[in-house]
């Protein structure tokens, strides 16, 4: 067993089963059996396999399965009866816009503490959530990240017109993440390098009043889809509310790279932040959506 993760406790209630067979089936590991005399079991060579996904005790109609570290009074709520209808979803997805232009208002905690809740219902690769948050609701604290992200990004900028550093830059961060940066951040940053200094700009922060960021811990699992799928669900949280909201990518290597920004947003030694979401009341309306093309779709079969 993997000594970071204590082992699993499957158990059935005999009393209350009624052998429905919704739980064998439900299992994506396939732990619960049924014996010889058609009661339910954990396979003792599979139970080590549960990630706690909550699938057989989320089924079970008379509460038989427990399976430890789960609690149907604590980690479940009963699903409401709605059919969940397409044209509203559609709607949703496609009039959301990527906002970076805010008004002055702050947003309330509440409206914050939505879009969290709205975070935790995000499917993780394997369970329990992994990823942590930081919810940033101080226009004083954007305000004085915003210099100190520039100064790294003026940094970086000094540094890649070496070639001996640019070489380690690019063995550092990888080949397609290098190819990235060139295409898309130097260029950004070299046309806004000159007005983040004199504060006549915000490329970075955007001037949004709050920000959630998305993160991990350094050595351990890999999430970073978890926490993308995340973002996506606090991205669609936030325009339900009525709020705009943006994916920022060049705030994450900032924070994690500047001394002083893991001070100020309070992050330990061990967390690197791996997305992050501005989030504030949109200044304009749009008045249209675009339709984007996908590179290609391959049909099989």
């Amino acid at each position: 067993a993997n000594s970071e993760r204590p082992m699993t406790k499957m158990t059935f209630d005999t009393s209350t089963c009624t052998r429905c067979g919704l739980c064998v089936d439900v299992c994506p590991n396939r732990i619960p059996r049924f014996d010889a005399s058609n009661s339910v079991y954990a396979d003792p060579l599979r139970v080590e396999a549960c990630f706690r996904c909550g699938h057989c005790m989320a089924i079970c109609p008379t509460e038989s399965v427990v399976v430890s570290g789960l609690n149907y009074g604590k980690d479940f709520f009963p699903l409401p009866e709605v059919k969940i209808e397409p044209k509203p979803f559609y709607d949703l997805i496609s009039t959301r816009r990527a906002v970076r232009n805010f008004t002055d208002r702050e947003v309330e905690a509440e409206k914050l503490e939505d879009i969290v809740n709205a975070i935790s219902f995000s499917p993780p690769g394997f369970p329990p959530l992994k990823f942590e948050l930081i919810v940033v609701n101080s226009k004083t604290v954007m305000k004085e990240s915003l210099p100190l992200m520039v100064d790294l990004y003026d940094s970086l900028l000094k540094a890649l017109g070496n070639p001996i550093k640019r070489h380690f830059i690019k063995r550092e961060v990888g080949k397609r993440r290098f190819l990235t940066m060139q295409r898309h951040l130097v260029p950004l940053m070299k046309r806004s390098l000159p007005g983040l200094r004199e504060g006549s700009e915000d490329t970075i922060t955007r001037g949004a009043p709050a920000m959630i960021l998305l993160l991990s811990r350094k050595g351990e699992e890999e999430i970073s889809a978890d926490i993308h799928i995340a973002a996506a669900y606090g991205m669609l949280s936030a325009h339900s509310l009525g709020l705009g909201a943006s994916i920022m990518d060049i705030i994450p290597p900032a924070i994690n790279n500047k001394r002083e920004l893991r001070a100020l947003f309070g992050l330990r030694d061990d967390q690197e932040v791996v997305s992050s979401i501005i989030v504030g009341y949109p200044r304009h309306r749009f008045q249209r959506g675009i339709s984007r093309k996908i590179k290609s779709v391959q049909w099989v079969g």
